[in-house]
């Protein structure tokens, strides 16, 4: 068995991370929410979070525009510096903060206590002590606990409790969501008990990394986007994430045998596209990384752990964090020490707190 430590800690902690979203998630907590938008009070959303606040939302803002509710989904650094005017007093504002004290959100609560336009403001955290805990109109916990390193069982919970949240207000019947969610809790929970062989597997299939990029889209573009900063915060590798589509527009020019390419299998019709994409960038000298349902017998393949439905960004976030693992070996950097970063941006005056993620 390999060194214990609080990356891996927490990694082997997220079967149990998603158990408590599918466990404690109380619909009702909702229902005043959806109250405001059928009386008209409420008429759009606005998402906004830094990190893998934000990432872990893309899917929850996917199933708000199916359904189609107006939402936007906007870095919170963004939001609050220059789009502010898109917030009125009908916007749900939903804030996704692990530590509720971002120095983007705790700027944008003071400048609300100085007479900014009121929004209704929605919350997930897990420090239930925090500004954004004590200012938001309404409280919905992450549940999966703190991480005692880079974002891992939080990002489980994000994702967990955000789709469950959107697609409550879509109008969906939650009952088969947790379903899903507890397939893809149980084929998690099975594939991290055989974390060291696939530490092993990972470490044959993909070697040491120079230049890295990880494409997708939909919920795999969320996936690359937190792998991306998986790598950089971790083993401290270049990683960019890019959508399926971005990465074709210029990108592409960076493949040559120094370039390792992870692509996300897409879903439906983009999946087909998505393979030939794929054997092109390895064609042109890139190692491409092919994560999928299945093994591809013309692509080095990472096989997704069991997921059923909602169930797969949480299952795509993984695999990774296990390369991140490998390739700190190599670069000297085990994931979860930071060189000058804490686990909260609470300043931006070069001194950066311990606090929670």
């Amino acid at each position: 068995m390999e060194e214990q430590f609080d990356y891996r800690t927490d990694i082997l902690f997220q079967p149990e991370a998603l158990q408590r979203v599918i466990d404690l998630y109380d619909p009702r907590v909702l229902e005043k929410v959806q109250e405001r938008f059928a009386n008209g009070s409420l008429d759009r959303v606005v998402i906004m979070g830094m990190g893998t606040s934000y990432f872990g939302s893309y899917p929850a803002a996917m199933h708000l525009t199916e359904a189609g509710i107006p939402v936007f989904w906007m870095d919170a650094s963004e939001l609050v510096t220059n789009y502010k005017k898109m917030i009125t007093s009908k916007t749900l504002l939903w804030i996704i903060s692990n530590s509720g004290k971002s120095i983007e959100i705790t700027r944008y609560l003071t400048s609300l206590a100085a007479g900014g336009t009121r929004p209704f403001i929605l919350a997930n955290l897990n420090v239930t002590d925090s500004p954004l805990a004590r200012e938001a109109d309404l409280v919905v916990p992450i549940f999966s606990g703190d991480d005692l390193s880079l974002a891992t069982r939080s990002l489980v919970g994000t994702l967990g409790v955000t789709q469950l949240m959107a697609l409550q207000l879509a109008g969906e019947d939650l009952a088969p969501k947790r379903e899903e969610l507890q397939i893809t809790q149980q084929g998690l929970a099975a594939y991290l008990k055989d974390i060291d062989a696939h530490l092993e597997e990972y470490e044959e299939l993909v070697g040491v990394l120079d230049k890295v990029a990880i494409v997708g889209r939909g919920n795999g573009y969320a996936a690359a986007l937190c792998a991306g900063l998986a790598f950089k915060e971790g083993p401290k590798i270049a990683g960019e994430a890019f959508t399926t589509g971005q990465f074709w527009h210029g990108p592409v020019e960076l493949c040559d045998e120094s370039y390792t390419v992870f692509t996300y299998a897409g879903d439906g019709f983009s999946l087909e596209e998505d393979r030939q994409l794929a054997l092109k960038t390895a064609s042109l000298g890139s190692q491409l990384i092919w994560i999928a349902d299945e093994e591809d017998p013309e692509l080095k393949t990472i096989v997704l752990p069991k997921y059923a439905g909602i169930g797969k960004p949480v299952a795509q976030v993984v695999p990774i964090q296990l390369v991140a693992i490998n390739s700190g070996k190599h670069t000297g950097f085990r994931p979860g020490d930071f060189r000058y970063l804490g686990f909260a941006v609470s300043t931006k005056r070069e001194m950066f707190t311990k606090d929670s993620a």
